[in-house]
Parts: structure tokens; C-alpha cells; sequence
């Protein structure tokens, strides 16, 4: 059944939140992003959807697909929607809760929920035909986890052909509700999102994917609670669809299934351990001709669910739900009996379909050493290697960058080296001189025209150093006493007949404070000649102003007047010269 869904994003990134910290790169186990601008894209044709990045991701910059307003959409206009739950909501909801958990979802809208247990052992049955019928001549990769068959698809196309022709138990439980309710539109609701990626699928079954995170915001923003568990003792009929339940754990299909005298059982889990088993079997598939791989790409198998994690859901308490749900009375070997859904649902599946993706054109060396050179690592000694860009290796950032999944600029270590040695070559060549004094008062830094000045010769360690032995510090001490934010004033440097004018900030976030200065001891010389002429000038006044009162005193005794007026006028005129001197310092 072809998708409505093709052309449809996943899972992306939200541009807003995205603050270029690269852990999302670091932790795709696959690579699928690219960083432009500083943003990070998801590359949809390369993900295998296993949700790493939205687990780790610290700003929440993550947007996945949330198909509850289509569900709702669809049952308000009278549609019919029947969910089918994935074995592991045991481990969210509690043993034995499906009647409870269908009546909540009854109180939704929608029309019923099933257990897919049932798919389960329709998987569980093909993959034991699969396995009697391969004998000890070829090997089975388990296709029930789809971020691993997306993996193998993407990854490892070679491998295609060992993934097993089965449905996982998503869209084999779909088919089987399909056949049963030919009218109604079916819901999974599963542990992940990666059921998504089965929607555009030939062989696709379902019409809507939620994870119970979404299902348990919907109950909530609903008001609809789930009722406890019911504690009646497990129904024998059921005993296979509760055995396969099991499926939810990692090697959950191996315990399940009728050993073959015939097959080597191998269950892995994590997506890590998948890749580096696929590497090995690629290497030499025929090695493992009578191994069947169970593979699962999180932790402790589907119980292991981003889901889980996103709601931080007790593992052991889970996996003790689970195994509670799984066994009858604790016995795991059963008799298998016939099982209505097997003889009406084909399970099969078919690969071809499949765009496998196409290999990046791999990069010559000269292309490699000239991005490296672009970012400052010209032998191998400069390549770090250290992983801050998202990349184990420089050399894989460069086959990125050419690529155009990476930026030069996501190298930190090296736009970091890059921004110092820029700002210190600003700081170096300005002519201002600069100190930076911790709250201690030490010398953390000084550019060079402040190295120059308070060691000429070059023969101390300034830096560390107490403020107090190159220059006055009261005016740092008020500062931090009395959390100041600017200050002004001069200084005298006795020891180098210097006078400094310092203009002072503190960095509280920091705790330091920047003092730039400029030496003024010309402009204070200046003055003080100034001021030593126009004291010479005034005392000649004053000479010449005695000599001229005595003469006039002589006149206006001649003329019979007083000197008095004289005097005032000749004191007026030594007060405005030296006036004008205090306004020419000002």
C-alpha cells in the first residue's frame, strides 16, 4: 500500500533552538547531518532514524512527525481507527494492562486496541520457516527492528539480500488487523519513530505511527487516566501471543523461537555492537552461513525504546513487567499449537523497492590535505583528532567538509586557536597599553607595549605577579570592594619617571579587571612648563606692578589722589592671567 507519507520530514531540527554544539553529529551513528551556517540539517535520505540526536540533543532542537492531530482529525470525521500496541507497553503501562489501556483509548475516539503480540508470533513462525528452510546454507539478519534494516539498506546494501524476507512486527500485526477490518485505518502506537520509515515501504500496512510518549501527552491533555492493571493470573489459551511478547527484549526472537539443530542463535543489541558485527559479516558472509543475527539497535531491545529513555521509565522495572507478561507461571518451553492469524496473514517482504543509497564519491589525498590546511593541520602531528567538531578524526571532518556535511569553521580547537591568535595580535599591536588583573590581584595578561614599559629589558615574569609591584592598586582594590564598574584616574610610576592615565572596567562574570592606560607624561610636562612660565609671567607682574606703584604712589601724591585704584586694577589683571591658566589644565 503506497504512502501518503512520501515526501513527508520525519524527524528535523528546529533552526531556532540549534546552537552549533555538534553533540547530535557526535552521536549519529551514521553521520546523516550536515551542518550549514551553523545549523545542523538531518539528512533524511541517509537516516536510519534511531533518534540519538533528539535524546541528546541539550537545547530540545529536535522536531519529529506527531500524527495525533491527523488520528483525531480522522475520527471526528467518522472514521474508524483501531491501535495496535507494541508488546513492550507492558513496560510503560504495567502487566496485563491492555483492557485498562484499551478503555482509555476507547474514551480517545478510537474504535479498539489490539496486542501485537500477534504479529509477534506471526514473525516469530516465519522466521522459524525461514530458518528450516535455509538449512546451514545462507545467514538471516532479523528485519523486525527497522532502524536496523535502514541501517543495512544505507549502510551495508551488500547485505540486503541476507535481511529476512519478513514484515516486522509492526506491519505484520497491521495486516493481520487489515484483514479484519478492511474499513478501519490502523494505529501503532510503538516504542520509537522509526516505525515511520515503514510507512513508505511497498509493503506498508499501517496508516498512523505514535510512540507512547505521544500516547501518554494525548491521555494527559485529554484528562484521560489508564486504570490499574488487573491482577487476575494469565489465561492459558494465550500462552503463545503472551510468549511472544518476550520479542521486546533484546534476544526476546531468539528465546521465543523453536531452536534448529541446524542454526547458531546470535542476538545483539546497541546499535555500536550491531555495526561492528555487520562489518565483520560483510567481510566474510559466508563464515556465518548457519548464524541467524537478531539485531536491535537500542539497548535491552525495544524496552530500551527512545521513548523509555525520553520518559526515564525504570529499566529493570520493566524488563520485570515484561518477563511478568511474557511467560506463563515462569515456563518458557510451550507446545506450539495452531494460531488462527497464521494460516490467513502473509508475512512477507520484499526489498526491491528500496532506493539504496548512493556511496559518497570517496576523496582523493590532495583534496584531504588541502581542507586539513584550511584548518591549520599541515602534518599529522596537528590533527588532534579530539572529536569537539562531531568527527572521530580530522580526516573524516575533511572528507565531510568536501562531502558538504561539515563546515571548516565546527573545528574548535582550531577557530579557537585561530580567534586568539587574531585577538592577540589586536592586543599586541595597539598602541594602548593593557593589564588584566584577576580579583586576586595578579597579572593574568599584558600586551606587549605594557611588557615594554614595566620591563624594558626583558628579564621578569610578569605575568602572576602582584599588581602592587608595577603599579599603584587602591583604585583596583575600590573597585572590588565596591563593585565599580568604571574608573578614571593617574599614576605615577616613580621608579621610571613615568605618569600613566588608566581607565579601569570590571568583568564581574569574569571577576577580572581590564586596565588600559596610555602614558600622558609629555602632556604632564607640557603643562608643568606652561605653568612654570606663567608663574615666571606673574611674578614679573608682580615686580613690575610694585615698581609701577611706588611711581604712581609718587604721582598721586604729587596730584594729591590715592594709589588705590592703581592696586585694584593691577591685582584684576594678575588674577585673569592666572585664571586663564587653570582654564587651559582644564
Amino acid at each position: 500500500m503506497p504512502s501518503v507519507y512520501a515526501d513527508t520530514s520525519f524527524l528535523q531540527f528546529k533552526k531556532v533552538h540549534c546552537r552549533n554544539c555538534y553533540k547530535c553529529v557526535r552521536n549519529c551513528p551514521v553521520k546523516a547531518i550536515r551542518v550549514i551556517n551553523h545549523q545542523a540539517q538531518i539528512l533524511e535520505d541517509q537516516c536510519i532514524l534511531c533518534e540519538k540526536c533528539t535524546l541528546v540533543c541539550p537545547q530540545n532542537a529536535k522536531e519529529e512527525l506527531n500524527m495525533i492531530p491527523r488520528v483525531y482529525d480522522f475520527i471526528r470525521n467518522g472514521g474508524q481507527v483501531i491501535a495496535s500496541l507494541h508488546p513492550a507497553y507492558v513496560a510503560e503501562f504495567g502487566t496485563d494492562s491492555l483492557p485498562a489501556l484499551t478503555e482509555a483509548l476507547k474514551k480517545l475516539g478510537l474504535s479498539d486496541a489490539f496486542d501485537a503480540a500477534a504479529g509477534a508470533y506471526l514473525v516469530k513462525t516465519a522466521y522459524e520457516d525461514l530458518v528450516e528452510e535455509r538449512a546451514q546454507e545462507t545467514p538471516t539478519i532479523s528485519s523486525n527492528c527497522p532502524v536496523i534494516v535502514q541501517l543495512v539498506q544505507k549502510r551495508y546494501p551488500d547485505l540486503v539480500p541476507y535481511l529476512a524476507p519478513v514484515l516486522s512486527v509492526m506491519q505484520a500485526h497491521a495486516r493481520y488487523l487489515k484483514e479484519q477490518y478492511p474499513d478501519a485505518r490502523i494505529l501503532s502506537v510503538s516504542p520509537c519513530i522509526s516505525g515511520l520509515a515503514q510507512m513508505r515501504e511497498a509493503d506498508n500496512y499501517v496508516d498512523y505511527v505514535i510512540t507512547f510518549s505521544e500516547l501518554q501527552e494525548w491521555l494527559t491533555a485529554v484528562q484521560v487516566q489508564v486504570a490499574a492493571p488487573s491482577s487476575a493470573p494469565p489465561d492459558d489459551a494465550d500462552r503463545d501471543i503472551r510468549l511472544s511478547r518476550i520479542m521486546a527484549m533484546s534476544g526476546g526472537f531468539t528465546m521465543a523461537m523453536h531452536p534448529s539443530v541446524h542454526q547458531r542463535y546470535l542476538p545483539a543489541c546497541g546499535i555500536d555492537s550491531c555495526k561492528q558485527i555487520l562489518n565483520e559479516f560483510m567481510a566474510d558472509p559466508d563464515s556465518y552461513s548457519n548464524c541467524f543475527l537478531e539485531l536491535n539497535a537500542c539497548p535491552n531491545g525495544c524496552i530500551g525504546g527512545p521513548s523509555f529513555r525520553r520518559t526515564k521509565t525504570g529499566l529493570l522495572h520493566g524488563l520485570i513487567r515484561l518477563q511478568n507478561a511474557s511467560l506463563y507461571k515462569g515456563i518458557s518451553n510451550y507446545k506450539r499449537d495452531d494460531f488462527s492469524a497464521q494460516s490467513l496473514t502473509d508475512v512477507s517482504r520484499h526489498y526491491d523497492t528500496f532506493v539504496l543509497r548512493q556511496q559518497e564519491a570517496e576523496a582523493s589525498e590532495e583534496d584531504i590535505k588541502k581542507v586539513l590546511a584550511q584548518m591549520g593541520k599541515f602534518t599529522p602531528e596537528d590533527e588532534l583528532n579530539c572529536g569537539a567538531c562531531g568527527y572521530n578524526t580530522c580526516r573524516e571532518k575533511a572528507r565531510a567538509v568536501l562531502a558538504g556535511k561539515a563546515e571548516i569553521s565546527m573545528c574548535v580547537p582550531f577557530m579557537r586557536e585561530r580567534q586568539e591568535s587574531y585577538s592577540n595580535k589586536i592586543i599586541n599591536v595597539m598602541p594602548g597599553i593593557l593589564v588584566t588583573v584577576d580579583y586576586q590581584l595578579k597579572v593574568i595578561h599584558m600586551n606587549q607595549a605594557a611588557k615594554d614599559l614595566f620591563d624594558p629589558l626583558h628579564k621578569r615574569t610578569l605575568i602572576g605577579e602582584t599588581v602592587s609591584d608595577l603599579m599603584d592598586d587602591y583604585t583596583l582594590i575600590n573597585m572590588i570592594s565596591f563593585d565599580k564598574n568604571m574608573s578614571h584616574d593617574q599614576i605615577y610610576l616613580e621608579d621610571r619617571d613615568i605618569y600613566l592615565e588608566r581607565t579601569l572596567a570590571n568583568d564581574r562574570k569574569n571577576q577580572l579587571i581590564l586596565c588600559v592606560m596610555k602614558d600622558i607624561t609629555r602632556e604632564i610636562e607640557e603643562k608643568q612648563r606652561i605653568r612654570k612660565a606663567q608663574n615666571n609671567a606673574a611674578a614679573m607682574a608682580d615686580k613690575l606692578a610694585s615698581e609701577q606703584l611706588k611711581l604712581v604712589h609718587q604721582i598721586a601724591s604729587l596730584l594729591g589722589e590715592t594709589a588705590a585704584d592703581t592696586k585694584v586694577a593691577v591685582e584684576q589683571l594678575k588674577r585673569t592671567i592666572l585664571r586663564e591658566d587653570e582654564d587651559r589644565d582644564e
